[in-house]
Parts: structure tokens; sequence; C-alpha cells
């Protein structure tokens, strides 16, 4: 049986927190001897990863008054963010100049394989592993080449050669790896790898039903994600309010947590837009208000493989998005199964407003989008990825 580390930054909630969440149900743990590393003990899927069986979970650090956490209570929350800010910028510091001995102090047994399931911080940390016989695997997720994070390297350089100690670069959308290699040069050892999308239990999620009284005039569209400036939220209440100056009715649910909620409030309030636009807040079950809504709209400045987007056409959902990275592996380069727009605002005005008129587009990509889901199959996807670990 192979070891298997993998490891993240945190288990908040995420994209790609959830795709792990699907990996580690399925994969084959009789094959496999994995565990899950994060780098702190934090977010809505500890609990989960916890009880699923024959995985092991470690972490670095742990999150101060948890409870208040998961319970948004405000004063210890800001407490907690405050605490935690200071070890993270610790933990960076160290990352950033000493990834050898951050690898050394917590991670003490000897894996076969040690995967870094983000780029960024564990990508460097495992790339300094001290286990010179463990085969090095890193997942990209994002378009490296234009984010805007908080580098986590001292150089170009130094970023390339972390990048160049793996034996195995996961890309997971041809975008993703077109960035990648755009911004490194390197050129081999790479995939491209779609996420697993647990199509099953978003269909049964999909059925719950919406308990709070929201918001519904005209048609409602729908957006699913951390608030924060890549998923551009802004830009979507912009468009938003622009419709309703021209007498376009609609009403607009973001479901998501994060730290652009003051900034999105202020500006719903200073519109007045209370009436049609709701921060629904985290929920463990988004699908029933992507299900609930009349278009899926992904409004994200960048992505990589859009998760919630998959789990829009898996609930066949009229969909506009910005062209981010990955969003042509999803939907198609034709724009028969949904409305892919430039990636500034006035085109996602164009787009949104296009599929808003017209009733029998939305229908037609309903229809269409059905024949994409089938690449994203959680089977086959466990499978290609069992591969990867055997090579």
């Amino acid at each position: 049986m192979k070891k298997v580390l993998i490891a993240v930054h945190t288990l908040q909630m995420g994209g790609v927190e959830k795709i792990i969440l699907n990996l580690l149900k399925k994969i084959d743990t009789t094959k496999y001897d994995i565990t899950l590393l994060s780098i702190v003990n934090d977010g809505i899927y500890v609990d989960e990863v916890k009880k699923i069986e024959n995985i092991k979970y470690k972490y670095f650090f742990n999150a101060y008054f948890k409870k208040a956490r998961a319970n948004k209570d405000s004063k210890l929350f800001n407490i907690s963010n405050k605490i935690m800010n200071i070890i993270w910028k610790k933990y960076l510091f160290l990352i950033k100049y000493f990834p050898k001995r951050v690898y050394k102090k917590h991670i003490k047994e000897k894996y076969d394989i040690e995967i870094a399931f983000l780029e960024g911080k564990v990508a460097k940390i495992i790339a300094n592993s001290s286990n010179p016989d463990s085969r090095k695997v890193v997942w990209i997720h994002t378009d490296i080449e234009n984010i805007r994070r908080k580098n986590i390297y001292r150089s170009k350089r130094d970023e390339i050669d972390c990048y160049k100690k793996f034996d195995k670069i996961v890309c997971v959308s041809e975008d993703v790896k077109k960035h990648f290699i755009n911004k490194t040069g390197i050129k081999k050892n790479i995939i491209v790898q779609p996420n697993p999308i647990n199509s099953i239990e978003i269909l049964e999620k999909a059925n719950e039903k919406i308990e709070e009284d929201l918001p519904k005039k005209g048609l409602v569209l729908c957006a699913v994600g951390r608030l924060a400036y890549e998923k551009g939220y802004d830009r979507l209440l912009k468009v938003h309010k622009k419709l309703l100056n021209e007498n376009i009715e609609n009403t607009v649910w973001i479901v998501g947590e994060g730290l652009e909620r003051p900034k999105l409030e202020k500006y719903i309030k200073a519109q007045n837009l209370e009436d049609t636009v709701k921060l629904v807040g985290y929920t463990s079950n988004p699908y029933k208000y992507i299900k609930n809504s009349d278009i899926f709209v992904c409004s994200s400045r960048i992505e990589g493989l859009s998760t919630v987007v998959i789990e829009a056409a898996i609930l066949q959902k009229p969909i506009v998005t910005t062209m981010c990275s990955g969003m042509q592996d999803i939907l198609g380069k034709d724009n028969s199964c949904a409305c892919i727009v430039p990636n500034n605002t006035k085109a996602l005005y164009g787009g949104i407003k296009k599929v808003l008129l017209d009733e029998n587009l939305r229908k037609k990509y309903s229809e269409n989008i059905e024949k994409r889901k089938e690449r994203f199959d959680i089977n086959k996807v466990i499978l290609d990825i069992e591969k990867i670990l055997d090579e």
C-alpha cells in the first residue's frame, strides 16, 4: 500500500477544499494510505474530513476560539482573526525564506507520494521535502500568471526552481496549463486533469427547500463563492444596478462569505439595493439556491477551473460567465451551452442583459449544457487521478 501525503492550506469554504472532500470520499483506500495535511486546523470541512474512513488528518497549528468562529461570534471571531493573522505572518515568513525548516518541523513520517494540492505555500513546502525517495506531485488550480496574491517566493527564479522539483505538475484546465507555462517556462511533466465533481450529491441537495425569505423581483441571478476581489461581485452589482436603471427587473443572490462583505454591503446600501440583492452568506448547500434561481452568473476576474460553474452545469442552469481560465474546458468554445463574455464589466452587462431578455436562449442553454457534464464524472476522474498516483 502506498503512503500518500496530500497538503492543503486550510479547510475553509472554497472550490479546492470541496474537491479535496470529493477526492477523499471516493479514492480507493485499500490501495493508498492517505494523510491529509492542512497548515491550519480551521474551516467548515474539518469535521467532514474527520468522518471519512481510513483518512488520517494532521495540521501545523490550531485555530483559536473555534466555536466562536463556527458561530460567527463577532467579538471572539475578530480576536481569533487577529491572533491567526499574526501566526500566519510568521508561517508565511518561514515558508518564504526557510521552507526546509518548516518541512522538517512538521512532516516527520516518510511517504511514497507527496502531493501539494495547491500552488503557492504548500507547493513550496513539499518542493523542499527532506525525503529524496518520495514522488512529488503538485496541483495547479488557478491562473498563476495573473493572480493577485502575496508572493510566497523570494523571486521569479525561486518560484521556477520550486516547480522544477516536482515529478508531475497537474493543471486543472488547458488555460491553467498555458498560463503556468507562460510564467515558469516549464513544459515537462505537465498534464491536464479535471477535478472530480459529485453530481449525485449536488442533485440530491438541490432539492432541499430554502427556508429564509429571499427577494425575487423579476428573474433571479445567482452567484456562489468567496466574497473576494477575484470573484468580481463588485462588478456584478454594478451590472445589476444598471439593469434596474433601464427598468429591467432582476434580483441577485450571492452565496458565500469573505473579506469583501463590508465593501459590498456599503455599495448595496448606497445604491438602495436592499430589496433586490441578498448576500446569503456561507451555507453547506449552495445548490438549492442555484436550482431556485433563473440564471447562474460567474463574474470572476480569475479562475482555474470553476467548481461552481460545473455544479451549475450539472443543475442545467443557463450560465453567463466571464472568460476566465477553464471556462471553455467546461462549457465548450462555441457559446452553444452558455454565454461566455470578455472579462470586463461592460461585456458582463451585455451578456447578462441578453440572457435575461431572451427566454428561448435560456432554454437552449439549459438543454445543451447536459452534454458537457460527462467530462467531470466523478468515477472516471477518480480513476484518472489514481493512475497519476500509480505511475
